[in-house]
C-alpha cells in the first residue's frame, strides 16, 4: 500500500529552482532513502512534505489524505513526523521534560506509560532522564530528538542526516537502531553516508539540481553510471 505519494511536485527560491517536477512515493513499511549532491533538493523536498515550506505546485497525499498546507502539529496528528540535520532538543530542560513536551502534542492518544518506559530503554535515554538535554552527547541527543517523534506513534518519519556528526562507532550503532526502527513505523532516510543507505534503504530515490534521476533498489542505484558521474564518484564509501 502507498503511504505517501508526491506528485510533481516544484519549488522556486526567487530564480533558483529547488525542485522541478518531482514524483515520488513511499510504500507502507518499507525505508525510502533520498541521496544527492548538496544543494540537489533534498532537503526542501523534505521541508515541503513535513509542512515546514510551501511547495509552488504538486500535490501531497499520505494515507489517502490531502496534506499539502498542512502544519507540523497537523501532520504529526495523521502520522507524520520529521527529524533534522541540527538536532533540535530543549537543551536547557531536562530530558524528561523534552519527552514530557512531545506527548503534549498528540496526548488524546500518546503512549502509555508501559510503551513510554519500553521506547525509553530501547534507546538507553533511561539513565539520563534527569540531565539537561544540553549536557548529553550529539549521540544521545539524536536519539532523545528520535524519541521525541516516536511518541507521536508515527507512520512514517523523515529522517535527515541521521548520522551526521557522529563518530565511526556511533553510526554503527545508529544504523542498528534503525533497523530496528523498521519494525515500528516506515522510514524515509537522506543520507550522504553510503553505508547507511545500503544497509537500511529498500529503495533510493536520486536527486540531481531539483529534479528526480533515478529510483531503484540500492544495488542498482550505486552502480548507476549518471549517480556515479554527478554524485558518487568512482570511490564512493
Amino acid at each position: 500500500m502507498r503511504l505517501l505519494e508526491v506528485d510533481n511536485l516544484s519549488k522556486r527560491f526567487g530564480g533558483v529552482a529547488a525542485l522541478r517536477n518531482v514524483t515520488a512515493h513511499s510504500v507502507e513499511g518499507e525505508t525510502l532513502g533520498m541521496i544527492g549532491p548538496n544543494g540537489s533538493g533534498k532537503t526542501t523536498f523534505v521541508n515541503i512534505v513535513s509542512g515546514h515550506v510551501k511547495g509552488d505546485v504538486g500535490s501531497l497525499i499520505f494515507g489517502g489524505v490531502d496534506i499539502a498546507g498542512m502544519s507540523p502539529h497537523q501532520l504529526a496528528a495523521v502520522g507524520l513526523c520529521r527529524t533534522y540535520q541540527a538536532v533540535r532538543v530543549f537543551s536547557a530542560l531536562s530530558t524528561q521534560k523534552n519527552i514530557d513536551n512531545a506527548r503534549l502534542l498528540l496526548a488524546h492518544r500518546g503512549l502509555d506509560h508501559a510503551e513510554l518506559k519500553e521506547l525509553i530503554e530501547w534507546l538507553r535515554l533511561d539513565r539520563h532522564l534527569d540531565k539537561d538535554a544540553g549536557s548529553l552527547t550529539l549521540f544521545e541527543q539524536r536519539r532523545l530528538e528520535l524519541l521525541m517523534r516516536l511518541v507521536l506513534k508515527p507512520r512514517l518519519i523523515m529522517l535527515d542526516e541521521p548520522v551526521g556528526g557522529l563518530a565511526v562507532t556511533e553510526v554503527i550503532e545508529m544504523i542498528k537502531l534503525l533497523q530496528e526502527l523498521k519494525g515500528r513505523c516506515s522510514i524515509f532516510v537522506i543520507e550522504h553516508t553510503m553505508r547507511v543507505i545500503r544497509e537500511l534503504a529498500n529503495r533510493v530515490i536520486v536527486l540531481i539540481a531539483g529534479e528526480k534521476v533515478a529510483d531503484g533498489p540500492p544495488s542498482e542505484i550505486l552502480q548507476n553510471q549518471q549517480v556515479i558521474d554527478e554524485y558518487l564518484g568512482t570511490t564512493h564509501a
